[in-house]
Formats: structure tokens, sequence, C-alpha cells
């Protein structure tokens, strides 16, 4: 069995690196989003604003005011089996900074 990541989040296991991470302009997905069951949106230090990502075509917001835990990360889940075929991954905010923002496969491709 593979070793849990020793990253910012070592319970959970989020690999958070420059794989991983979406940006303000679209973005081919290191992998082909329609084929994973399940994907997670992490954004990190948001203040001022809400961000919504865009994973695939598919769309979520994370508002500041509601979607935000204590340490200020908010995390949504996609399902794959939504996702288009352009395999693009974005970022924009409403206002407002962002420390980061991932994606992250949850379960594996469909089989």
């Amino acid at each position: 069995m593979s070793a849990r990541s020793t990253g910012m989040f070592p319970r959970e296991g989020f690999n958070l690196d420059a794989q991983t991470e979406i940006t303000t302009t679209p973005t081919a997905a290191a992998v082909t989003l329609a084929n994973a069951k399940t994907i997670r949106v992490i954004v990190i230090g948001l203040s001022g604003g809400d961000a919504t990502v865009t994973i695939g075509g598919q769309a979520v917001v994370i508002a500041e005011a509601t979607d935000l835990d204590l340490n200020g990360v908010g995390i949504a889940h996609i399902r794959g089996a939504l996702c288009d075929a352009d395999n693009n991954v974005s970022y924009s905010l409403s206002a407002g900074t962002v420390g980061g923002v991932f994606y992250e496969l949850v379960d594996g491709p469909k089989r």
C-alpha cells in the first residue's frame, strides 16, 4: 500500500502540487477528467470574494461567506462523468485573493 501524503493535509492524503494546481488560464488537466469517478476541488486562503472553479466544463462556486472552514479552506466535489471533452481546468475570482486552487482525483478511473 502506498504511503499517504506528508504535505499540508497528511491525514486526508491531499497531494497539492504544481501538477494539480489550477490557474486563471484554462489549462489541460493532467488526467482525463471524464474517466474519473469523483474530483475534489480545494480552494485555500480565499479572501474578499468568491471563487468559481471550472473543471471539465462543470463550474462550482466556493463562497467566502459560507463555504470555507475555520482554516480558510473550501472543498467541493464534482462527478467526473459530468465533465465534457475539453478537459480544461481554471478558476476566476469575483473579487479578492486566493492562496491556491487545486484538484485531486478522489476515486480512480471508471472500470
